[in-house]
This record gives structure tokens, C-alpha cells and sequence, in this order.
């Protein structure tokens, strides 16, 4: 229920007896399975992570292994990046960003978030070398590495969110899609 209420106020747009009324529990019930209210916050954004990385491990592995060219892999690729960092997203790129903040000052938040970082980059990883056994990108690059650039230019978008000036997203992806040819 946190989650929902992080989904629809933010993090820090509720209280403790909100989250207890809308989940219709006690509160000595709350604090049996969490340390206190920050607690609760953190195993909810995790959770919120957690959704977030597995919608995009489906949307990556389904569109991206289906490529039968290397030219239908860069087709592929750019429609991905458009769906990523349409202007709808924004909020979503913007969760993540509050989400991996967290860990900055946190052990616990970054031992939490851990997993499920790594199953992404994985996940993403796995990919690239699915690509590299079909010859489709170069065989001298490191999965692990591209997937984290794959991710850095995703939530990188954020800087354009909150502009006054954004970027022309039509010379974004422009950029990006040299990028990837270039690179891969």
C-alpha cells in the first residue's frame, strides 16, 4: 500500500496514519514487520524499482531479441529509445532518479536496491551478448558495461525534463541512434 501512496503522492506526500487507514492495519502490526516509517518508505520504493526494472527487462528482451539484423536490432533499438525517453516517461525517469538517490546515504537502501539493479544490468547485459553471437554488434565490447551506458543515456533525459529549454527530442534520438551505431 505504501507503494501506491508513493505512486500517488510522492514519497514524502503522506503520513503514517494515511498509510495505516488505507491499508486497515495497526499500527503495532506496522512496526512488527518494519523498524519505523523511513523503513517502510524504503521497501516501498524498492518495490517501486522492482516493477520498474522488470517492465523494462520484458520490453528490452521481447523487442530486442526478435531482431533477425543487425539493421533490424538498430530499428528495434530506436524505437526503444523513443518509448524511453518520451515525455510521458518523465515522472517514471524522474522515480528512478529519487529511488537510486536514496542509496547515496543509505547502506541498507543500496544493499536493498543491489539485486535488482544487477538483475537489470544483467538482464540487459545478456542481451548484448545474445547480439554479439548473432555478429550483429562488436564482439570487442563489454555487455556489463553497455547495458550501463544503456541506462546511464535513459535516465540521463532527466536534465531535459526539468529544462526551460528543453532539447528537440527529434535531434535526441538523432544523437543516440549515431550513438548506438556508432558504438555497437
Amino acid at each position: 500500500m505504501a507503494a501506491v501512496l508513493i505512486d500517488e503522492h510522492g514519497s514524502q506526500g503522506f503520513t503514517v496514519e494515511q498509510l495505516l487507514e488505507k491499508s486497515n492495519i495497526s499500527k503495532g502490526s506496522l512496526y512488527h514487520h518494519f523498524e519505523d516509517f523511513h523503513d517502510v518508505i524504503m521497501q516501498a520504493q524498492v518495490q517501486r524499482f522492482a516493477r520498474y526494472v522488470e517492465e523494462d527487462i520484458a520490453a528490452l528482451a521481447n523487442v530486442l531479441l526478435a531482431s533477425k539484423s543487425r539493421e533490424d536490432l538498430f530499428g528495434r533499438l530506436d524505437l526503444i529509445s523513443r518509448a524511453t525517453h518520451d515525455p510521458a516517461r518523465s515522472m517514471r525517469r524522474a522515480d528512478r532518479i529519487e529511488i537510486l538517490a536514496g542509496a547515496r546515504h543509505s547502506e541498507k537502501m543500496k544493499n536493498a536496491l543491489a539485486p535488482t539493479q544487477a538483475r537489470l544490468t544483467g538482464a540487459i547485459a545478456d542481451i548484448v551478448r545474445e547480439m554479439k553471437a548473432k555478429e550483429f554488434v562488436s564482439e570487442d565490447l563489454d555487455p556489463g558495461a553497455v547495458a550501463v551506458f544503456i541506462q546511464a543515456y535513459s535516465l540521463g533525459l532527466i536534465v531535459n525534463d526539468v529544462s526551460n529549454e528543453p532539447i528537440d527530442l527529434e535531434e535526441w534520438h538523432a544523437m543516440i541512434s549515431r550513438m548506438t551505431r556508432g558504438l555497437l
